[in-house]
């Protein structure tokens, strides 16, 4: 469901489809157009059988189709390592065992899987990832996999969300084959991240691997999980907690979707990060003319930023948490209100805890558990703050300023004017003269 489509239709044709698929029994609900029976199974060889009642047509989902078949969705997975690098394009062929051995995986090293949603493919900001992922790992014993899907990830978007079943079950299984294959004690190191409809699917590789082989992995990232057919479902239906050892999730579009929004509301990880609340993120409430001004990219790619600037800034805020590991810190808090309200801002006060978003979350809730503030398994939530552009990651200050209260300052004379602070490093970086208020005068 991410706006930086690979074979693009239009970010506003997104948008209406989403809104179909989320409003309409008559539109894209009765695509494709053969009758679809409820109670109908439909099997696809060693990846089970795939129904599409009970919990599967349930709540917020009042239709629903089969998943299609392997054959029609044709997932590729791309390999990136020390051995097969970035000026070349590896893929795995799925149906050849005797290759795995030949692809370079380390059994020790750490295996990450990223995967795109609705209409997407193997687009920049995955490969942009994957060759920080791997920067970031010194000892180069890293491996990093892309899943393109993109060939079900298309309209209808009902048939999008049903093909993440039958792709997560693939990449299960293939998981499953690697790990014997080249030889991994467990699936520990495994990190599956996927962006909207690719959180979802990560959710079903994770549930497969305990279904189908008595596996869990050791992390998913869900990267503003897709709301539409997901929210308000059975925890088997949607990424879930369940799904791995840990599961973090980054939410930025978790508007209701009648206001526009794309993402999940809900929590549904060990932890929940909420930046700006978890949606209305800063900058990107410009105008399109500030987008449509930018030369560096093409004018299809401006539209379609500004049109799903929340969305997508999930997996911006990831990527930038690897080269910047310290960057996003976060805090644990009752609600985004007593956040900004400044009542959640020491760490380890009145219970409130400190995570950083992204890709080291995993040790800061490893620590917490070591030193019994919290037990292994709970849930958390963490909120923090960003800067509009990049780098996002922004230090974050309490300051009070006591003020006079109307009689003290009528009897000075009643100046209104415009409270500003200047925060000054030690190496003379300033910050640059800051309103307390958007709205001073």
């Amino acid at each position: 469901m991410y706006l930086q489509m690979a074979n693009s239709t239009g970010a506003l044709m997104l948008q209406t489809m989403l809104y179909l698929a989320n409003h309409s029994t008559n539109s894209i609900y009765d695509l494709p157009a053969q009758k679809i029976d409820p109670n109908e199974v439909k099997c696809y060889g060693v990846y089970g059988c795939f129904p599409i009642n009970g919990i599967w047509l349930s709540g917020i989902r009042q239709v629903n189709v089969h998943p299609q078949s392997p054959a029609q969705i044709n997932p590729k997975y791309y390999i990136f390592n020390s051995k097969n690098n970035f000026e070349k394009t590896t893929s795995i062929d799925i149906n050849d065992v005797d290759s795995f051995s030949f692809l370079g995986i380390n059994p020790y090293g750490k295996l990450f899987v990223i995967t795109h949603g609705f209409l997407e493919g193997f687009n920049p900001w995955i490969k942009d990832m994957a060759k920080t992922l791997l920067e970031s790992e010194p000892d180069r014993t890293a491996t990093v996999i892309v899943l393109d899907w993109n060939e079900g990830s298309n309209p209808p978007y009902v048939q999008a969300a049903a093909n993440t079943r039958i792709v997560g079950a693939i990449t299960a299984h293939l998981l499953h084959t690697l790990a014997e294959e080249v030889g991994m004690p467990n699936l520990d190191h495994v990190h599956l991240i996927g962006h909207s409809l690719g959180a979802h699917t990560c959710g079903y590789t994770g549930f497969y691997l305990q279904r189908d082989f008595n596996e869990k992995i050791g992390r998913i990232t869900g990267m503003d999980p897709a709301s539409p057919l997901f929210t308000g479902t059975s925890h088997e239906v949607r990424l879930d907690r369940s799904d791995a050892k840990f599961v973090d999730v980054i939410h930025t579009d978790a508007n209701p979707y009648t206001g526009g929004g794309l993402g999940m509301v809900p929590r549904v990880g060990h932890v929940d990060f909420y930046p700006n609340g978890g949606y209305d993120n800063p900058g990107c409430d410009r105008h399109l003319q500030e987008y449509l001004s930018k030369k560096q990219k093409t004018l299809i790619d401006n539209l379609q930023e500004w049109f799903g600037c929340n969305h997508v800034r999930s997996h911006r805020y990831l990527t930038e948490s690897i080269k910047n590991r310290n960057g996003f810190k976060a805090v644990t808090c009752s609600s985004y209100e007593e956040y900004r309200q400044g009542r959640c801002v020491v760490c380890g006060e009145n219970k409130h805890q400190c995570l950083r978003m992204g890709l080291s979350s995993y040790e800061d809730y490893k620590r917490l558990v070591k030193k019994r503030v919290i037990k292994d398994g709970d849930a958390m939530v963490a909120y923090l703050l960003t800067g509009d552009e990049a780098p996002f990651a922004r230090e974050h200050f309490k300051i009070t300023v006591k003020v006079s209260n109307s009689e003290e300052s009528e009897d000075h004379g009643g100046e209104v004017g415009t409270l500003t602070i200047d925060l000054t490093t030690r190496g003379k970086k300033s910050t640059g003269m800051m309103k307390f208020s958007d709205n001073a005068l």
